[in-house]
């Protein structure tokens, strides 16, 4: 199976690449090769390549800025999905496009399931809404899968949160974590093997795809902390403080509570999707290893 993988540069994007089946022949562009603002580049690129599927890990991620930037991230979140998923449609390709818990407002206290109606706070969720509801309208066959809190080691570009709390950890900065968002991180390797597997397995529709177990992102920084103490990573575990949303983004509306439910994946996949303790367990052991391999070069 030819697969084209959009966003090649991106966490995703490398996780799908290193957890591909040995059948799949991947064609893996990034931004300038493949711009979800251009349709004619896509429709080009789609003509050349043939691709059985399109795995599209494109997007404008920005939060925050996709209040200022809403022309854009419109552009990216939405209307390029869509016209995406029409000129799958029209080459008979499937498209795979990944969702966010963000269409969710938060006032559930018990996970979202894929029927629980949506409600979204910020125009990037407004967007993302967008353009999964245009995929799978697009074409029965095309396939959205709605995630939460990726995280992963790529190391080309050690961007994720993960990452983020580990140098401030190391370099003694004071860390502030929320304690009013709670979602569930999700492991990028797991992640892709889920998307693997749903193509083979011809699902299509709309699937919560994430692992187990929602915490606040104040907990989150915390098991983040102790296991890369276990690790060798940080030599003691450092302070977190507890702060609320509005002290990083004022004003900007986020869910509260955006935990996703995963039992319809799990039923379709046939087992649990496991807990990211053991994600995050397996990213620290990559960085150590990353580490150790460049202080020998």
């Amino acid at each position: 199976m030819k697969m084209l993988i959009t966003g090649g540069n991106g966490l995703l994007a490398h996780a799908l690449q290193r957890c591909s089946p040995a059948n799949c022949q991947l064609v893996v562009l990034g931004h300038a090769e493949f711009d979800l603002t251009q349709p004619n580049l896509m429709a080009q690129r789609l003509s050349e390549l043939r691709p059985d599927a399109v795995i599209n890990t494109a997007a404008y991620n920005a939060v925050d800025r996709c209040e200022t930037e809403r022309d854009l991230s419109w552009a990216v979140n939405a209307a390029g999905p869509q016209m995406l998923a029409e000129l799958c449609s029209r080459q008979h390709c499937r498209l795979v496009h990944y969702g966010t818990d963000y269409v969710f407002d938060g006032c559930n206290r018990s996970p979202y399931t894929e029927q629980d109606p949506t409600n979204p706070l910020n125009h990037y969720a407004a967007g993302k809404l967008a353009g999964e509801q245009a995929v799978l309208q697009a074409n029965a066959n095309h396939l959205v899968l709605r995630t939460s809190w990726l995280f992963g080691h790529n190391p080309a570009r050690p961007k994720s949160y993960v990452h983020t709390v580990l140098r401030q950890a190391l370099a003694g900065h004071p860390l502030k974590a929320t304690s009013d968002q709670v979602s569930v991180p999700t492991y990028a390797p797991d992640l892709a093997r889920w998307t693997y597997a749903f193509l083979c397995l011809g699902t299509s529709g709309l699937i919560h795809a994430v692992n187990d177990d929602g915490l606040s992102r104040y907990d989150w920084t915390l098991a983040i902390l102790a296991e890369a103490k276990l690790t060798g990573l940080v030599p003691a575990t450092a302070p977190v403080e507890r702060v609320s949303t509005d002290y990083f983004s004022p004003g900007l509306r986020r869910p509260s509570y955006s935990v996703l439910a995963n039992q319809k994946a799990a039923a379709i996949l046939g087992r649990p999707l496991g807990s990211w303790r053991l994600g995050l367990q397996e990213m620290l052991r990559q960085i150590r290893e990353s580490s150790a391999d460049a202080g020998r070069g």
